[in-house]
């Protein structure tokens, strides 16, 4: 029987391997969201010189400091600068130059009065407020002085450091970069655009895991699918190996008769280990092939892109010494989970300081794409009560509110996670102090129904009901079966009508309560949606 090493084993492993990482030089604009290889030193001072920064007059704020509307101070203009041209200027008591925004203030002068606060007559200008010193002038170096350090090597190249560089005058600068290579492994594995037949499934851990480590900054390709033929694997595999700095796949790693992806990699490299004792992602497999290494990750996609966080990334990040910190928040249980006794990683919702887990299995998608990032479950714990403060590692986004009850609320732009549309479960999680605001059937507020027919055909009826002999999730679901013919009619709040660009007429009304524990979030929901209140 195979021994599964523990995680702390696993993560030692990975620190002693040593990835091929190239450092080039690239020009700016191909550097965003890389990783800088060397300390960038500021060449010049920003700004170069000190500028204006207002359209007005330059003066020395000593002649204007008694200056007001009904006193106004007299000053010769000498000269007029505009920004981006040079000109050797100088100014002395009682004179003035005027500047536009951008442009070298003149010698001698420390102020700038804004045009609003003047009045120009037959070469003088007539200046009604004081200015300070320095007041509307950026002093030289100001921003950035020269010789200082602007970019660490490790750093990550945003848009705004791109602009920095270049505000600097810098051309080119030197990168770290890993040439990834991602393969998804099965018989069962189609392409996004190819004919689903039955049994088959579109493919989702290969284009989710290339464009989040794009998204993190490496070079990744997808390279396509392996089939379950051991000869195919290794000939792909040796062949990505040679080309790129690391080659990830995922599937084919458990024990299954058709997971053949261990044998293939026996036979053209190294194992470095295979199996850890962790949920979801326990057939996880290191190996060395070449000069390359390969991730072989499980191939349901919560396993999958689990493993790629917790795993993974920090060793590539590691590998271009990335200056990236794990973000981690602290939150409170919203919801007793229940645990085998083993170490997890479960996918969790964060919002409002409240931690939501998401249960749907390591086969949906969704649990990973709708979560904020995942809470870590000792060994031996089976049970985390509600109420308990755990901390999650977060990887997407967090919520300001908890939302729940008829799936209005989801037109809302608000940061809000939408919980279930189950609204005896939503009255109960909001007694709970789970939710921030529930709309349910009620008798406060009133909406109209509008019944939409398939071919724009309009019919009568009476009431409010989601259900039929087809059973609709929400709003969305139904109105995608309208059109496309699935259904003859359709009822919708008019809210949805509206968003949704629905056709129909007006056959009743429903009423609504908006409950909320925050009155201003309560108020946006009545805002956004536009209820009648009685």
């Amino acid at each position: 029987m195979k021994r599964l090493i523990e995680v702390e084993e696993a993560k030692k492993l990975l620190e002693t391997i040593k990835l091929p990482v190239e450092k080039r030089e690239v020009f700016v604009l191909d550097a965003v969201n890389k990783f800088s290889a060397e300390d960038v030193f500021a060449p010049i001072d920003l700004p170069p010189f000190n500028r204006s920064t207002r359209d007005g007059y330059a003066v020395l704020s000593e002649d204007v400091v008694n200056a007001s509307e009904t006193s106004p101070v007299k000053l010769k203009i000498v000269e007029s600068i505009e920004a981006g041209e040079f000109k050797r200027v100088r100014i002395s008591s009682g004179e003035c130059a005027k500047i536009a925004t951008g442009a070298i203030i003149p010698e001698n002068g420390d102020a700038v009065v804004m045009i609003e606060n003047c009045e120009e007559k037959e070469g003088y200008v007539f200046v009604k407020k004081a200015v300070a010193p320095k007041e509307n002038v950026m002093l030289k170096g100001s921003d950035v002085a020269e010789g200082e350090l602007v970019v660490r090597e490790g750093e990550k190249l945003t848009p705004e450091k791109i602009g920095l560089l270049s505000g600097l005058g810098l051309r080119k600068i030197k990168i770290y970069d890993l040439k990834v290579a991602v393969f998804s492994t099965g018989n069962e594995i189609i392409l996004p655009g190819e004919k689903l037949e039955h049994g088959k499934i579109f493919d989702v851990n290969g284009f989710a895991i290339v464009t989040s480590l794009r998204n993190l900054g490496f070079s990744a390709e997808f390279l396509g699918i392996l089939e379950d033929d051991v000869e195919e694997m290794k000939k792909k595999l040796a062949e990505a190996s040679k080309e790129y700095d690391v080659v990830i796949t995922s599937g084919a790693t458990s024990a299954g008769e058709r997971d053949l992806l261990v044998e293939a990699v026996k036979d053209v490299g190294e194992i470095v280990f295979h199996g850890v004792r962790i949920k979801p992602g326990k057939p996880f497999l290191v190996a060395k092939i070449s000069d390359s290494i390969l991730f072989g990750l499980p191939g349901f996609p919560v396993s999958a892109l689990t493993i790629l966080h917790e795993f993974v990334k920090p060793v590539l990040l590691k590998s271009v010494k990335a200056r990236v910190e794990n973000q981690i928040v602290e939150g409170v249980v919203a919801k007793r989970i229940y645990s085998e006794g083993r170490r997890e990683l479960l996918p969790v919702v964060v919002a409002g300081k409240r931690i939501f887990p998401l249960e749907k299995g390591s086969g949906a998608i969704t649990s990973l794409t709708n979560a904020s990032g995942y809470l870590e479950i000792a060994e031996n714990e089976e049970v985390i009560e509600r109420g308990e403060k755990r901390k999650v590692r977060i990887f997407s986004k967090t919520y300001d509110f908890v939302v729940a009850g008829v799936d209005l609320l989801k037109l809302l732009d608000l940061n809000s996670f939408y919980l279930t549309s189950d609204q005896k479960l939503a009255k109960v999680e909001f007694a709970l102090g789970n939710i921030d605001a529930v709309v349910t059937l009620g008798e406060k507020y009133e909406v109209d129904v509008i019944f939409a027919g398939k071919d724009g055909k309009i019919g009568s009826v009476e009431g409010y009901e989601l259900k039929s002999e087809i059973e609709f999730r929400d709003h969305f679901q139904m109105y995608h079966a309208l059109r496309r013919g699935k259904i003859d009619g359709a009822l919708f709040l008019k809210p949805f009508a509206e968003k949704l660009g629905v056709r129909g007429e007006k056959v009743s009304s429903v009423r609504l309560d908006v409950i909320s524990r925050d009155k201003k979030l309560e108020e946006e929901i009545l805002r956004l949606l536009s209820f009648q209140k009685d």
